[in-house]
């Protein structure tokens, strides 16, 4: 048994299993046979271990350096380390989209334990099913990873530099693929909905699964952003890459999703929306990965290219009409007939959805557009970050401020004390603009700062609420923290105006220095002063370092570095970053004397809050692991929420 063997069998078991799978699904649903239905579950856990095994043969033949297979030939060097060796299975094309295929049967296992009626769970699986056939249709027939060479090398040429540069890439990509692929359920139980008319229950059953994609998400993205701060060398961590633009659009979409799912939970209400925004997450991220896979477009980001573009044009497509299809056809039967007032909670998610969703298409049109001119006329044109972060700034003011005032405001009509409270948020909006003009910032900082203790006010009014009403109870003032989804979602909610803060300051103050320095010069700018004590060059193995060494006065001795890969023509920067909370000092080396290593051009670049953006995302990751995590026991108090 050899790993391409092992391999390829795997991989045509899946797909065997996945199209006999979605076959049962579908012969239950239409001969509401049960015999089907059963028969479908049982080949779900056999898809799983089949995908895995071929996944593990993949890391098989990179372990041993089986260059016989021409993705490891390709991707794998012998000088690799055991990290780098173990996370190449998603470091190109044909190996992550086997990555896609396992982890589209591990979300199949788990939403196949999940009790339904039969007829939906039927449909949800030949939806998910139908998703594994395309995955593993596609690593048979376009982009096999397991295809063999007749004369393998000695040695391959390793992975992309930038995948090996920094260890993030060993959970960035990891954490896409689990949000990409997570909304895959959603829309499976969305379809199911629409094609038995039932519009109600589908929202609360797949709202956790909702949820925990955008989890993952959200975390990909904000590690995403952390490696391009550390590995790019420019100092930023968002360039509205096409690439990266792609990824954020399901991101948005799934956003607006869960604001307008909490209404008709609650109300009923907003069940066509519901059904184009689960839809349109889903084709998203098939439509990112038609971006990054198909060559079309050129990217930091898009690590590989090949003949699957089509395949993954004619699936969004696919998905699409499916789901819009579907929605038309019903669209007289979840149409709301009930008038909403905006100052209401549900009139404030349904304006925040509608600002995520405007916002996602900004970017759907800002990162086409070039394409589609080109495609019609020839001409290149690009449409850059000036673009993007003008239309971004007036969408991201509207959903922070509704972000503060939408959890006060009560379903339906206001009442008087929403009057008082929405007063006090405009206050504190005033004065901490205000005060940020006092000192000297900029209007876009001032606002920020407004907006900041804005929502940190709400969160507490919020909390003081929940905490009163027990009291009033005789319950536990602490038992607020029982109300996991409430409590996690003001987490969250804070997290984000945290991040827009640190967004605002990083974006306008930024300062940006570069000099050339000889051994034992010293150069004191951005508060640092620094002496330069000369450079050495490093053998790694897998590539040659040359390291600048730096004294500080208030850091101590850094070494920013630069790599060389035989791969790459040019150097990549492997920066030090010293965080601190109020500002970051980004050291680079830009270039250095060859032959005696006299002299050393070094950049500076202090950036403020920045480390708050991290802080930021770790407490994302929290508040939503707060949502998911298993409700204890709670005490019950009719008329009386716990927070």
């Amino acid at each position: 048994m050899t790993p391409a063997l092992l391999g390829n069998l795997g991989v045509s078991l899946a797909l065997a299993f996945s199209l006999l799978g979605l076959a049962l699904s579908l012969l239950a649903y239409h001969q509401g046979d049960g015999r089907f239905l059963k028969g479908a579950r049982a080949l779900v856990l056999p898809t799983f271990l089949a995908a895995l095994t071929a996944f593990l043969a993949l890391e098989w033949a990179l372990l041993t350096h089986d260059f016989s297979l021409a993705y490891v030939a390709r991707n794998h060097s012998t000088h690799d380390p055991l990290w780098v060796t173990l996370v190449t299975p998603w470091a190109a094309l044909e190996g992550s989209i086997l990555l896609w295929g396992l982890l589209q049967t591990l979300y199949t296992l788990l939403a196949s334990r999940k009790p339904l009626d039969p007829w939906r769970a039927a449909l949800v699986l030949a939806v998910l099913f139908g998703v594994q056939v395309f995955f593993f249709g596609v690593m048979a027939t376009i982009a096999s990873p397991f295809e063999t060479l007749p004369n393998p090398p000695s040695d391959g040429a390793g992975p992309n530099p930038l995948l090996q540069n920094h260890w993030m890439m060993a959970v960035h990509p990891v954490l896409m693929y689990l949000g990409f692929v997570g909304l895959s359920v959603p829309f499976a139980y969305a379809v199911a909905a629409m094609v038995v008319r039932r519009y109600q229950t589908w929202v609360g059953e797949t709202r956790w699964w909702t949820l925990i994609a955008w989890g993952f998400l959200t975390a990909g993205k904000v590690a995403g952003m952390w490696w391009s701060y550390e590995v790019l060398g420019w100092g930023g961590y968002w360039a509205w890459d096409p690439v990266e633009n792609a990824s954020f659009i399901p991101w948005l979409l799934s956003t607006a999703f869960l604001h307008t799912a909490i209404v008709q939970e609650t109300r009923g209400a907003f069940k066509a929306w519901n059904f184009a925004f689960v839809t349109l997450a889903f084709a998203a991220t098939v439509l990112g990965t038609f971006l990054t896979r198909s060559g079309i477009i050129q990217s930091v980001h898009a690590f590989a290219e090949g003949p699957v573009g089509p395949a993954f044009l004619g699936f969004f497509l696919l998905v699409t009409g499916l789901g819009l299809g579907l929605l038309s056809r019903v669209s007289r039967e979840v149409r709301d007939t009930a008038v909403f007032r905006p100052l209401s909670r549900e009139g404030a998610l349904l304006l925040g959805a509608f600002f995520f969703a405007g916002w996602a298409l900004v970017v759907v049109l800002g990162t086409f557009y070039p394409l589609l001119v080109e495609a019609f006329t020839g001409a290149k044109v690009s449409v850059g970050a000036p673009f993007f972060n003008q239309v971004s700034a007036p969408i991201g003011v509207g959903i922070l401020l509704l972000m503060g005032v939408g959890p006060l405001l009560p379903w339906r009509r206001p009442r008087a004390e929403v009057f008082r409270n929405l007063y006090m948020l405009l206050a504190v909006l005033f004065l901490g603009t205000l005060l940020g003009l006092l000192r000297g910032y900029a209007f876009g900082a001032s606002l920020a700062v407004g907006l900041f203790l804005y929502n940190t006010t709400a969160i507490l009014l919020l909390v003081r609420e929940g905490v009163l009403a027990r009291l009033r109870a005789g319950l536990s003032p602490w038992g607020f923290l029982e109300n996991r989804r409430r409590v996690g979602s003001l987490l969250v909610h804070f997290a984000v105006a945290l991040m827009g803060l640190g967004i605002a300051f990083s974006q306008t103050y930024r300062l940006e220095s570069e000099k050339t320095l000889y051994r034992g010069q010293a150069w004191e700018v951005g508060g640092v002063r620094m002496e330069f004590l000369g450079v050495r060059a490093l053998d790694e193995g897998r590539r040659f370092a040359v390291e600048a060494s730096l004294r500080t006065d208030r850091f101590g001795e850094v070494r920013p570095r630069l790599h060389f890969y035989p791969q790459m023509n040019s150097p990549l920067p492997a920066p030090k970053v010293v965080y601190t909370p109020g500002n970051d000092y980004y050291f680079l080396l830009m270039d250095f004397d060859r032959e005696k290593g006299e002299w050393a051009s070094v950049r500076l670049i202090v950036t403020p809050l920045v480390f708050w953006m991290w802080v930021a995302g770790g407490l994302l990751a929290l508040g939503t692991l707060y949502i998911l995590w298993p409700a204890a026991g709670r005490e019950e108090v009719k008329g009386v929420s716990p927070a």
